[in-house]
Parts: structure tokens; C-alpha cells; sequence
């Protein structure tokens, strides 16, 4: 489902999950009738879906990327067209800026050019986090800063990326659990 996508992309490559929909919005899970109209295309039904107001700002924010990769279904096989209507899959989608793409490839490129701080950090912060064995808190944005800019010179590699965070300071002070429990 797009939404499902878009909320991924949202939490995973951007480390900014999406507010839990209000109480009053049904599951998409549930019987939603909406879903379940005939001869639409998964696009029309969730646009209809999530038409109501206090639903379109995170909406605007997951749907596109969601939209951007409906080309590929549940279990990852390439699709062109939607076998809920049988028309030609619409993965266009347009970042809140109004940035438009269409399909995966062209998001790709879109997030290369507007938001690669953005996808780098994220990816910073989760591998620091692993190698830290602890959460991120402030006190690690000088250090997550450097990692950046340390590994910029390589665009970004992952091999720089792991070497700037071996070398931080957060990895290097970091202590041993005082007790391990068996």
C-alpha cells in the first residue's frame, strides 16, 4: 500500500515518522469502504481516503513517496499496470516543496539533488546508533556533523562513512557495558 510505503520512507530514510493517524480515522486494515470501491485506481482510492482535512498534511507528506514506488507490488516484482483497475500505474509524486518526479528512479534523483543531507544523516545516525549501542542525543550532532563532512569528500561512500564514525569521538570513548548478564 502507498501509504504503508510513504510512512517507511518517511520513518527509515528520513528518521521522520508520521504522526499516528487521529482516533476517528478508520484502520486501513478495517472495512474501509473507500478501499474497496471498484474499477479505481489504488491512487484514486487513497486520494478519496485521505481527503478528509485533518488527514491531508501528514498525507502530503507519506503519499508521494508511497506513490513513487506502486510500481512494485507487495512482494517486489515490477508492475505497469493497476490490477485493482487496470490502467497504467501513476507513480508520479511531487515533495512538499513542490519538486515533481515520476517513479523510483527519478525520487532517487530528487533526493540526491534536495535531500541528501537528509538521507546521509539518517544513515549517520542509525549506524552510529549500532556501533554506539545506544540512542543518538544531542550531544552527538558536533560528531555526527563531522562524520558528514569528513565523508562528503568520497560522496558520501559507505566504507568513508563507517571510517569517519570509527574515528569520532563518540566511537572511541565509548566504555563496555560494567556487567554482562548470561
Amino acid at each position: 500500500m502507498p501509504i504503508t510505503r510513504g510512512a517507511w520512507v518517511a520513518s527509515v530514510i528520513f528518521n521522520d515518522p508520521p504522526k499516528p493517524p487521529p482516533d476517528d480515522v478508520p484502520d486501513l486494515k478495517s472495512d474501509d469502504k473507500t478501499l474497496q470501491k471498484e474499477g479505481l485506481t489504488v491512487r484514486e482510492k487513497f486520494k478519496q481516503h485521505s481527503s478528509d482535512p485533518k488527514c491531508v498534511s501528514c498525507h502530503n507528506k507519506i503519499d508521494p513517496f508511497g506513490f513513487a514506488l506502486e510500481n512494485y507490488d507487495a512482494i517486489g516484482k515490477w508492475r505497469i499496470v493497476d490490477t485493482d483497475s487496470s490502467s497504467p500505474i501513476d507513480s508520479s509524486g511531487a515533495l512538499p516543496d513542490g519538486t515533481a518526479f515520476v517513479g523510483p528512479a527519478a525520487l532517487k534523483q530528487v533526493l540526491l539533488e534536495n535531500r541528501q543531507y537528509d538521507v546521509v544523516m539518517t544513515v549517520i545516525d542509525k549506524l552510529l546508533t549500532y556501533s554506539l549501542g545506544r540512542g543518538i542525543d544531542h550531544t552527538d550532532a558536533p560528531a555526527m556533523r563531522k562524520i558528514m563532512r569528513d565523508s562528503a569528500p568520497s560522496e558520501f561512500r559507505l566504507s568513508s562513512i563507517i571510517k569517519a564514525i570509527i574515528e569520532s569521538t563518540p566511537f572511541q570513548m565509548r566504555r563496555a557495558p560494567s556487567h554482562v548478564d548470561l
